[in-house]
């Protein structure tokens, strides 16, 4: 029991588990969601399952909650951008490449420096930008062609998630310490996606004719990929100095560039997806030392 406590606690332990649920819930998404007649009422079951899989891990985990009133409102505050971040990235994922959104994701890193910046009056470090600006030309070098950036409504809600998704995580920071970590996980699923059932106004008849009219396995695999890989991906920052660790975790992008040019066929393009994978972690490494 002991040697499981310490595998378990270690950092490779922890990466190799986000690397892997990574790939697969990145893949996967994609086959659930691309014949999607419904997309609000397939991003509710994605995050249904994540939530409910993830919760599963509680009992391992001391139970604890905040007693301040103002930490309960920014996880609420912070779960409807989740929300809004979750809706859009299934529309997106539907319609574009897994390694084109892939890559467009780690855009989030380039808003929190823009947020640490303006908001929070963060001294501009060299470093930072340049990190920020190779992410930047490596999207840059994915949408080049013809001597003219291409974008599409698909492209710029792409680069909107992130930006959403940056907005949560400011305003979420560190929250997760105060609570039990599955719990807090199963909340930023389940919450978001009461969010979309009723303000997208879905009935649970159409959420089930969606959840059966597609194939259920590719469901499942990857609403607990996700659960599992925000959990890993939370435990890995803690294991190790995110400095140390982030630029491990991004090694994912192109992972997924690899998988997707052999799962999806995603072959046009793929020597410049790797370049812009590889742009990507090299200023995810410098963004964080």
């Amino acid at each position: 029991m002991e040697t499981f406590k310490i595998i378990f606690n270690s950092w490779q332990f922890n990466l190799g588990m986000d690397l892997f649920f990574s790939v697969l819930f990145i893949q996967y998404y994609k086959l659930a969601v691309v014949n999607s007649q419904k997309e609000g009422a397939s991003t509710i079951i994605l995050q249904t399952i994540a939530g409910i899989s993830v919760l599963f891990l509680a009992p391992f985990f001391l139970f604890k909650f905040p007693n301040n009133f103002f930490t309960y409102f920014l996880l609420v505050t912070a779960t409807i951008f989740y929300a809004l971040n979750d809706r859009i990235q299934t529309t997106v994922r539907k319609n574009l490449d897994v390694s084109v959104y892939t890559i467009l994701n780690k855009l989030c890193n380039v808003f929190i420096i823009v947020y640490g910046i303006v908001l929070f009056k963060e001294d501009i470090k060299v470093l930072q930008l340049l990190g920020g600006f190779l992410i930047v030309f490596g999207n840059i070098i994915l949408f080049y062609q013809k001597r003219k950036i291409k974008l599409n409504k698909n492209i710029l809600l792409g680069i909107l998630a992130p930006f959403i998704l940056a907005t949560a995580l400011i305003i979420d920071v560190d929250i997760s310490k105060n609570f039990n970590l599955p719990v807090y996980i199963a909340i930023t699923f389940i919450f978001p996606a009461i969010l979309i059932y009723f303000f997208g106004k879905h009935s649970v008849k159409e959420i089930k004719e969606e959840f059966f009219s597609s194939d259920k396995k590719y469901y499942l695999i990857t609403g607990i990929s996700w659960g599992l890989l925000m959990f890993f991906e939370i435990r890995s920052l803690q294991s190790m100095n995110v400095s140390l660790m982030s630029p491990l975790l991004a090694i994912s992008v192109l992972l997924n560039v690899i998988v997707a040019s052999v799962l999806h066929n995603e072959k046009e393009d793929l020597v410049k997806k790797i370049v812009a994978a590889m742009l990507v972690i090299l200023g995810v490494s410098i963004i964080v030392h």
